[in-house]
């Protein structure tokens, strides 16, 4: 009886101990997980529909399709949102509604965008100054931004640090990809308000996407300098260590993938090689269609943003092991108290037998 009694007085206290080491061990567990902040991305896709793309929309419809189910090569995320356009001597930006992404969806969308760019009316010629102002707009208030631009290379582009580079590669390879019924595929990325990369690409091999900088580190609380005493004899200065000077690097050939066009029509190279603006000499490509390199453009942003160091993890002031020893040590003590407990009652209640059995004789 008094076993019982006492099992059913501290078996509630047992189990609130038992859910505290439980509660210790989950907070401590969350704490540990770092919280990852990743801004939304956005793709807007534009598609050049002058008379000379006509030819070309089946490889373009057929690029759709591999974007779309290969996620943008893996880089698409649920809720990032998809854009299409279409353009010759204007901008149609409205003709097509806002897609947000979902990877159950990706046949559909992809369906839906193959269709719109059959249905489109290819006549007249394209300018690509219909499309770069409001490019440039919605660069400007993206914090990540890709534009992959369908065309065929007639014409020049304007507004993005790459102009020379794109147009020069344009020029070099038009006719190949005239021949071969292809399409260039321009894509551009931005990056809180910045253009970070570029490529250049055929509908015959497919896209490569421009990396994106690392995400800049948040910043620290600033801390107030704290005036030192002034010294009356300040320790004299180590000499300044000798310069050397290297000898100069020469590099000869290169040693770079290339984005070949098949072998079926006439070779044409896309490669990304840096603004002709530059006073370094051309890379390869610029010179040669049979050498081509496909180089990124270093992104043209702060060194603070490109080499930024991913952030540290929060020390959350109680680490998993401190928790999992402070529920153990609970824990133990809880099984402590009730074995003792358990073990007292039992003793009481064969007192009382002994006792009972002396009353009877």
């Amino acid at each position: 009886m008094n076993s019982q009694t006492f099992t059913n007085r501290f078996a509630p206290i047992a189990r609130i101990i038992v859910s505290l080491c439980v509660g210790i061990f989950l907070i401590s567990t969350a704490h540990a997980q770092p919280a990852m902040s990743v801004p939304g991305s956005r793709y807007l896709l534009i598609f050049d529909t002058s008379s000379a793309m006509k030819k070309r929309v089946p490889s373009s419809q057929y690029v759709v399709e591999r974007l779309f189910f290969s996620m943008m090569n893996g880089q698409l995320q649920p809720g990032d949102t998809i854009g299409v356009w279409a353009f010759d001597r204007k901008l149609r930006a409205g003709d097509f509604p806002l897609q947000h992404w979902l990877p159950q969806s990706a046949a559909t969308i992809a369906s839906n965008i193959t269709n719109f760019v059959g249905l489109q009316r290819y006549s007249k010629s394209a300018r690509f100054d219909v499309i770069m102002p409001d490019v440039n707009n919605l660069v400007r208030d993206s914090e990540r931004l890709t534009v992959l631009i369908f065309c065929d290379g007639d014409g020049q582009i304007k507004g993005t640090p790459y102009d020379d580079a794109i147009n020069t590669i344009f020029k070099q390879n038009r006719s190949a990809l005239e021949i071969a019924d292809e399409a260039f595929i321009v894509v551009l990325r931005s990056q809180f308000g910045q253009y970070v990369g570029y490529t250049i690409n055929s509908s015959a091999v497919g896209v490569n996407f421009p990396e994106f900088p690392p995400l800049p580190a948040p910043p620290h609380p600033v801390v107030p300098p704290t005036n030192p005493p002034a010294e009356t004899n300040p320790p004299p200065s180590s000499p300044a260590p000798p310069v050397v000077e290297a000898p100069p690097l020469v590099i000869i050939g290169t040693n770079v993938s290339t984005n070949l066009i098949p072998s079926t029509p006439p070779t044409a190279v896309l490669s990304n090689s840096p603004p002709a603006k530059a006073k370094s000499n051309p890379p390869p490509a610029v010179e040669s269609v049979t050498a081509p390199t496909n180089v990124t453009v270093p992104p043209k942003i702060a060194e603070s943003k490109t080499n930024a160091q991913a952030p540290p993890e929060e020390n959350s002031g109680l680490s998993r092991n401190g928790a999992l020893e402070i529920g153990a040590a609970l824990l133990a003590a809880a099984v402590v108290v009730i074995a003792f407990a358990l073990l007292r009652s039992r003793k009481t209640d064969r007192g009382s037998l002994i006792s009972r059995s002396m009353k009877k004789k």
